[in-house]
């Protein structure tokens, strides 16, 4: 069975996406049973080891919704089975099955940008009926889109997310102290991954941060916002902090290297996710494997994928965040109960099971037709 997936969404950069669709590709190559081809951006290689083959003219909606016909005759070229779109909106294909990614809701909040908001209301019912299957990376995804009334449950699969491959390799000390020179890391420090952009709720961070600061045991927390962020992004962050009176205790590195970004969370006394709109979050399956305590917002899939395995506070009440940081942070029994029960959490999840079920789903849609 040959299969071609979607991922001209990829820039480049490190991503939820990106790591999906590398250990995704990497499990369908072990199992053997599947043939992928990958369409990428003209000039990238965001998926190394994989085959990829570039595809210009869809890196913006318009170009995605227009290139149908172009898709057809690539399928058609290949004998595809199955096409597995990764992003909004979708091309009218018709020479195979056409099955859709869906990370998070995003598009659906209240918040969203207004012309997202006016697609989603005005063309994307019709839109999303050309997947033969939507498949979701949490059960918390998939059941807001089937509540939402765009996708019936019949049509909706759930092939959720794990931990970043080989990120959970013994990290060598001398390698986590480079990384804390560097960086200025001298005393304990939190971390949070991701790009700093309004979604990822930076200044609830920084919130989170001052408030546990306040408190007995926080005194000396550190925050490392380890992510993509632009000279604006960067300075309204540096401003909110100065304005918080933790900007001393604020690094905010840009996106690290995946050795350093394991060190980093090797290092790490709790990984920290203010977010309220994650689909899945795989850092924090990668930290309960590191054995890092998980700090996160009771909203989005967050509570499905920490499970017990990790401390959630109420949406928008960044003094239970920072009180749960200090309890994450202090040595003790608690502690440890508190890394054992994530490390359990964290073997919930498997890429293998995953890309089993994509195959089982790719195959059921191409014997129908």
């Amino acid at each position: 069975m040959r299969v071609v997936v979607d991922a001209t969404m990829l820039d480049g950069g490190p991503s939820g996406a990106a790591t999906r669709l590398s250990a995704l590709g990497a499990a369908h190559a072990r199992a053997g049973r599947v043939e992928l081809l990958h369409l990428v951006r003209p000039g990238l290689r965001p998926l190394p080891g994989l085959r990829c083959e570039d595809f210009p003219g869809t890196t913006t909606p318009l170009g995605r919704a227009r290139s149908g016909a172009r898709l057809d005759a690539l399928l058609v070229a290949l004998g595809a089975s199955a096409f597995q779109a990764g992003a909004l909106p979708l091309p009218r294909v018709s020479a195979a099955p056409l099955l859709l990614t869906l990370h998070d809701l995003r598009f659906l909040r209240a918040d969203a940008p207004a012309l997202r908001r006016l697609w989603a209301r005005a063309a994307a019912p019709r839109n999303l009926a050309r997947a033969a299957r939507v498949a979701c990376v949490s059960r918390t995804t998939a059941d807001g889109l089937v509540a939402s009334g765009l996708v019936p449950a019949g049509r909706v699969l759930v092939a959720p997310n794990a931990g970043t491959p080989g990120l959970p390799a013994p990290v060598e000390p001398e390698r986590i102290a480079a990384l804390r020179r560097r960086l200025a890391l001298d005393s304990r420090y939190v971390l949070a991954v991701g790009p700093v952009a309004p979604h990822k709720r930076p200044g609830r961070a920084l919130q989170a941060l001052a408030a546990a600061r306040a408190r007995p045991g926080g005194g000396d927390l550190v925050l490392l916002l380890a992510g993509r962020a632009g000279a604006q992004q960067a300075e309204d962050v540096a401003l909110r902090a100065r304005q918080l009176g933790v900007l001393e205790a604020l690094r905010v590195p840009g996106p690290l290297s995946a050795a350093d970004l394991g060190a980093a969370l090797a290092g790490a006394d709790a990984l920290l996710v203010a977010s309220e709109v994650e689909g899945f979050c795989i850092p924090v399956v990668d930290a309960q494997l590191q054995g890092v305590p998980v700090v996160a917002v009771a909203a989005g899939a967050l509570p499905e994928v920490v499970g017990d395995g990790g401390l959630l506070a109420p949406p928008g009440d960044a003094d239970a965040l920072g009180a749960a940081l200090v309890a994450a942070t202090t040595p003790g029994t608690e502690r440890e109960a508190l890394i054992a029960r994530g490390r359990a959490a964290a073997r919930r999840w498997s890429w293998d099971a995953t890309a089993e079920l994509l195959e089982r789903a790719w195959g059921e849609v191409s014997a129908r037709g």
